[in-house]
């Protein structure tokens, strides 16, 4: 993918959403990365912008995402590539966000930034 990768990253945490913009410079040229710190914000954020590509925390202040969230989004933006992020067990919330149409789940650990690659190359290669 040639043009600018736009990315919205939402969390409440903000350590969280700095070291996920570094993985995102390190996986892709150039991403065009914007945040939101809660759900509502994220919900008309996605009204007003376009986006390639949301990695959207699942426990966050105002709300919490669950698979309604992600069909919620899915109705405002159809082509939008949503990623869950969580601190949350993967092996018991994975399933159901992928149903709803989230494209991957990337666990809160040590590993981040390899599931980020995997969901990055799987969406945009």
């Amino acid at each position: 993918m040639t043009e600018t990768i736009k990315i919205l990253i939402a969390d409440d945490n903000e350590l969280m959403r700095l070291l996920m913009k570094r993985l995102f410079s390190k996986c892709l040229v150039s991403p065009n990365i914007s945040e939101t710190k809660d759900l509502p914000d994220t919900i008309n954020y996605l009204k007003e912008e376009i986006i390639d590509f949301l990695l959207l925390d699942i426990n966050m202040p105002q709300g919490d995402s669950d698979p309604d969230t992600i069909r919620e989004i899915l109705a405002i933006q159809p082509d939008i590539k949503i990623c869950m992020f969580s601190g949350n067990d993967k092996a018991v919330l994975e399933q159901s966000f992928l149903e709803a149409g989230a494209v991957g789940f990337i666990q809160k650990d040590e590993n981040m930034g390899d599931s980020l690659q995997k969901v990055i190359k799987s969406v945009f290669n």
